[in-house]
């Protein structure tokens, strides 16, 4: 969508042209990218509701509260390894049942005021909720499923929580990634559930400060109350440069009561890219120059106050912009405070932003700057490249106690294609290796982690697991790392490798990139870990490498 708070001063016009109004000869830009992503969506959604649908089969059977009811949660969720948490509710509105059992102490909970409980006991088929602040501390989704008995007494009900952006995704991004197209989602009600530009999402249409020109009014009116249609509309472009013209085309996804409209965009001017700069110095110098250029931006932020240096550093034609090296700068809590391209972010709280394979680069960043300053992989658009998806090494060092600033460079020859598939397979290896875990103790899984001739240790694809402040607890090919605290653990370029994944833990889960020892073929290469915690004290996860 890529709409921000300046959009009302260089907004043209909005011309209308209505569903079935354009040329039977040619469809709307962007009419068959729009059909794959509504009927993946749809299809997503689907498979969610079948997997519940036979997780209340067997809660009915055995109980609400049962060893096979709870089984068959778990099946689910790794089913759907996006999915963050599963209820199990009483007709009364009282949680029965929580997996994964870091949610245990839900169990025994009042929830019959919630309206989305209230609507499940009420109606008594699947739903699909609307965006609403879920416990866990998001915002999310739960589809739920009623759970009848043999005898057909209605029971409750099983919910799975999950954000709304990972399951959109999993059918959007591929349409998306190297292609003209951006693709935003919404409620009818405005609120945006999914957008290419990720820090739109969260936001409502009608009554963010941002959107607030009677034109996008009249536009996002027509979206939120029309199945389908299209507009077109004057806008920035992908790199925040110019206004240009787009072409936009949505439809409806949604099942079980939930209407989500989905809407692609396109560019219909000759994009004016930056031109590539030419051969590029060697990684390690080119890594040399960026840590160099962040302290001599860190020592100049210190010397000047943040008033002055915010204003050099978000000016891009100032010295704190180098060939393809600008300073970024952010507060402590994730608010943007300088990015000179892209100045239409500045007050943005950015720390819930994902790159495409799910790592939080900016809450790592936050987290490494906090910590002293250091080193980070993400995937982000390059635009001097058509804005193809590469590896990006960021370096961040704090200023003081409240912000901090950074940079980075692209890594493209190094390839970071790892799929939804891939990513599902991560997820669903780490999320099973925590149930076990939690089923078993510490003492035996760390041991059934560490056996080379056990289930958990596949190459590659092993399981590793460390306590919250940095000491090995398994790790099945480095035995000799076990016992030892690897809380500075640096890689070749200086990631901080378990500093991030303690982060990532802490946050409930996710994504990391770092490069590390891979035991199928004797070499380090870059490799996507996902971890999850196990409780407060220690944490499982796995990767999968760029080569593999």
């Amino acid at each position: 969508m890529r709409i921000t708070a300046c959009i009302a001063a260089l907004l043209i016009a909005v011309a209308v042209l209505g569903a079935g109004c354009t040329e039977e000869s040619r469809p709307p830009p962007g009419e068959a990218v729009l059909q794959e992503a509504v009927a993946g969506i749809n299809g997503e959604l689907a498979s969610v509701r079948a997997s519940a649908g036979e997780s209340a089969r067997v809660l009915g059977e055995a109980g609400l509260t049962s060893a096979a009811g709870k089984e068959a949660v778990r099946q689910a969720m790794l089913n759907h390894p996006y999915t963050e948490s599963t209820l199990v509710v009483t007709k009364d509105g009282i949680v029965a049942m929580a997996v994964p059992d870091s949610y245990a102490g839900t169990v025994g909970s009042d929830i019959s005021s919630h309206p989305e409980t209230g609507r499940a006991v009420r109606e008594r088929v699947p739903l699909v909720s609307e965006v609403f602040p879920l416990a866990e501390g998001f915002a999310g989704v739960a589809q739920s499923y009623p759970v009848f008995g043999k005898d057909g007494e209605y029971l409750g009900f099983v919910s799975i929580a999950y954000r709304p952006d990972a399951l959109i995704g999993r059918a959007v991004a591929p349409l998306t990634n190297g292609s003209p197209y951006d693709i935003w989602v919404t409620q009818t009600d405005g609120d945006v559930i999914y957008d290419t530009t990720p820090e739109e999402i969260g936001k409502n249409l009608f009554s963010d400060p941002a959107y607030q020109s009677p034109a996008l009014q009249d536009a996002f009116s027509r979206i939120a109350a029309e199945p389908s249609g299209s507009l077109v509309y004057s806008f920035w472009d992908r790199n925040w440069a110019r206004n240009v013209t787009k072409e936009a085309v949505w439809g409806t996804a949604g099942i079980d009561g939930t209407e989500w409209r989905v809407v692609v965009t396109q560019n219909t001017d000759a994009e004016e890219a930056p031109a590539a700069t030419g051969e590029r110095p060697p990684v390690a110098d080119a890594d040399d120059d960026m840590k160099g250029f962040v302290a001599e931006a860190a020592l100049y932020a210190r010397e000047h106050g943040r008033t002055e240096a915010l204003a050099a550093f978000n000016d891009p034609d100032g010295e704190f912009v180098r060939s393809e090296l600008y300073i970024f700068a952010y507060d402590m809590n994730g608010t943007v405070l300088a990015l000179p391209f892209q100045q239409q972010f500045i007050g943005t709280n950015r720390s819930e932003v994902h790159d495409s394979s799910g790592v939080a680069y900016i809450a790592g960043m936050t987290r490494l700057a906090a910590e002293g300053g250091g080193s980070i992989y993400y995937v982000y658009p390059n635009p001097a490249r058509e804005y193809a998806e590469e590896l990006k090494l960021g370096y961040v060092l704090p200023v003081d106690g409240t912000w901090f600033v950074g940079s980075g460079i692209y890594i493209p020859e190094v390839g970071t294609e790892f799929d939804a598939e891939v990513r599902d397979a991560l997820m669903k290896r780490v999320k099973a290796a925590r149930d076990y875990a939690q089923e078993h103790g510490k003492e035996t899984a760390c041991a059934a982690f560490n056996d080379l001739a056990g289930d958990f240790a596949d190459g590659g694809a092993y399981i590793f697991a460390y306590a919250t402040n940095g000491t090995t607890l398994a790790l099945p090919y480095q035995p000799e790392y076990i016992g030892e605290n690897r809380f500075d653990l640096e890689d070749r370029y200086g990631v901080r490798v378990i500093l991030l994944e303690i982060a990532a833990a802490e946050n409930g889960g996710g994504f990391v990139y770092i490069t590390y020892y891979n035991p199928d073929t004797g070499l380090d290469g870059l490799k996507l870990c996902y971890v999850a915690p196990v409780d407060e004290e220690w944490f499982v996860g796995s990767g999968v490498y760029a080569d593999a």
